[in-house]
């Protein structure tokens, strides 16, 4: 039987894994999801016929119209399951937390950077699930008046510590950034490489950026590294 609580589950995963645009509505008997390209009804329609949940005919091929009073459960664990795969994948090319939860999480970032309490609210919603999700992926996560809080402070203190040793810390940016002359920028990257700190260096403005919420270095926690 689908319920409120189902529909807000799949939902999460239809926005977050399918990355589809949709409406839904539910009644005593169906519930529809309209999704705002059809290339996104017609994968979803596939992946429910596939695990033989019948749908209802309706005209537009962008609708999709399920009889509730059948089980969603292993189309949700199916697309939990290739959510948490992206994710994962995300984390082996990502190289500063902030940016991985930007690119996965679609949130509103209000503090981290610096501090390492990372503090934020999706836009569209769904939190709960979030936090499961980063949970799972070992993050130190809590749950705080409907907001997620991410502590990589240890992160943060490590990678000033490393940095402090190639830069003068009270010439950094309010971006995060030291300046360098032609002359020295091989070196400093080089000792960043080192101390493995993750950076991005512009050609153009001359200066190295500094990713303090390391990725890299937050998951070695996880292992005990």
């Amino acid at each position: 039987m689908i319920d409120e609580k189902s529909r807000s589950e799949l939902e999460y995963y239809i926005r977050y894994e399918l990355r589809g645009v949709y409406k839904s509505r539910m009644n005593e008997d169906i519930y529809e999801i309209e999704f705002e390209n059809m290339s996104y009804s017609k994968y979803f329609k596939k992946l429910l016929e596939k695990d033989g949940i019948k749908t209802k005919d309706v005209k537009n091929i962008s609708k999709v119209a399920i009889f509730k009073d059948q089980y969603i459960g292993r189309i949700i664990a199916l697309l939990k399951k290739e959510r948490m795969d992206e994710l994962i994948e995300s984390m082996n090319f990502q190289t500063s937390v902030i940016e991985f939860i930007s690119r996965n999480f679609n949130p509103i970032i209000t503090s981290g950077r610096e501090s390492g309490i990372i503090r934020f609210k999706m836009i569209d919603g769904g939190e709960n699930y979030a936090y499961k999700e980063l949970k799972e992926l070992r993050f130190n996560v809590s749950f705080e008046n409907g907001s997620i809080i991410v502590d990589i402070s240890e992160t943060v203190k490590e990678m000033f510590k490393r940095v402090s040793t190639v830069f003068d810390l009270e010439s950094m940016t309010p971006y995060y950034a030291f300046s360098v002359t032609d002359e020295e920028t091989a070196e400093k990257c080089k000792k960043l490489d080192e101390l493995s700190v993750p950076y991005k260096y512009s050609d153009v403005h001359r200066e190295i950026y500094i990713d303090f919420d390391s990725l890299k270095y937050e998951i070695s926690k996880f292992n005990g590294n």
